[in-house]
């Protein structure tokens, strides 16, 4: 079932401007997309771990949200972050080890009834652990203490699946000290299969947390800048969020300079797949937009103010973040 889902950007702290005389000139854009380095491993300790996916490429779906990142703050993980991947998968598909391994615990959760599978990972003397949970049913031969390969099936999962990969060697003073981001570990084979089903990523908190792995230790209200690399629009935006939990969010329209120029709250509405809807209202404008948003770089076309909405990302502004 496709969900709609509606939240209201707010902001607070800004003061608004009616000074829109400032050119809103389209400029070149600036070369491909540069990606974001991959963060760096978390440990210097010998006996780094090469992970697959926990899903294969073809079982992967965005019939909601495709997957949600490590680190970004919601209702459920306020305080600590996301600690794992969640993948979104088509019913019925397999769970896979991500790396050879003993299974070191398998649990029923006893609000859903489903499985959760924990796998110990041991290179030289460094210990991790993978966890994949939210299993409809467990494969044959799967059992405290057996001995799983890369890539064996785990179980079927009937939609989503969180994936959590713990370094024992790395502790944060925070819940679940040992998690840490999937990604610097993936092999290159699963970075290119990942980084296909991050494109299809879709979540409230895109805006303010972007990127496949942000960081668990965040403050709130909590903002980010987008500067525009080429297209037709304002030349930069920053959203900001008030708390972890809250969907609610704020814009403000900067110049070059990083001058605010204007200021307002936006709804966004995620149900428009492929491009999710945004109307930014000021106290004296709205506008209506779609827009896209993989990793550092956000593709926003907006149409002026009382014009109606584009239907197309492809005179899109683009905008990219650091």
């Amino acid at each position: 079932m496709r969900h709609s889902w509606i939240f209201v950007l707010c902001l607070s702290g800004f003061v608004a401007c009616t000074d829109v005389t400032q050119p809103l000139a389209p400029t070149p854009v600036a070369g491909p997309t540069p990606q974001p380095s991959t963060p760096s491993l978390p440990t210097n300790v010998p006996g780094v771990l090469a992970i697959s996916l926990p899903i294969d490429a073809a079982d992967a779906t965005s019939a909601t949200f495709g997957m949600t990142p490590f680190g970004y703050h919601a209702a459920d993980h306020a305080d600590s972050g996301h600690t794992g991947w969640d993948f979104e998968y088509r019913p019925g598909a397999m769970a896979r080890a991500a790396a050879a391994g003993a299974i070191e615990a398998v649990f029923v959760d006893g609000a859903t009834g489903r499985f959760t599978v924990q796998v110990e990972h041991v290179v030289g003397n460094h210990h991790y652990r993978t966890t994949y949970s939210s299993l409809a049913a467990l494969a044959p031969d799967i059992a405290q203490d057996e001995v799983v390969r890369a890539g064996q099936p785990l179980g079927t999962v009937a939609g989503v699946s969180h994936f959590q990969l713990d370094d024992f060697e790395y502790h944060r003073e925070l819940p679940a000290p040992n998690a840490v981001s999937a990604e610097p570990f993936l092999t290159s084979d699963a970075k290119a299969a990942f980084d296909r089903i991050w494109s299809t990523a879709l979540y409230a908190q895109e805006f303010v947390e972007p990127l496949a792995t942000n960081p668990r230790e965040l403050s709130f209200p909590a903002a980010r800048t987008w500067t525009k690399a080429g297209g037709d629009g304002p030349a930069g935006f920053r959203f900001s969020r008030s708390s972890a939990p809250s969907t609610d969010y704020g814009y403000a329209m900067l110049t070059e300079s990083g001058t605010v120029i204007e200021t307002g709250v936006a709804t966004i509405d995620l149900s428009t797949k492929p491009s999710p809807s945004i109307n930014l209202v000021s106290p004296t404008a709205a506008r209506a937009g779609i827009y896209d948003i993989v990793s550092n770089e956000l593709r926003l076309a907006l149409a002026d103010p009382g014009e109606a909405r584009p239907t197309s990302l492809g005179a899109a502004a683009i905008y990219r973040t650091k």
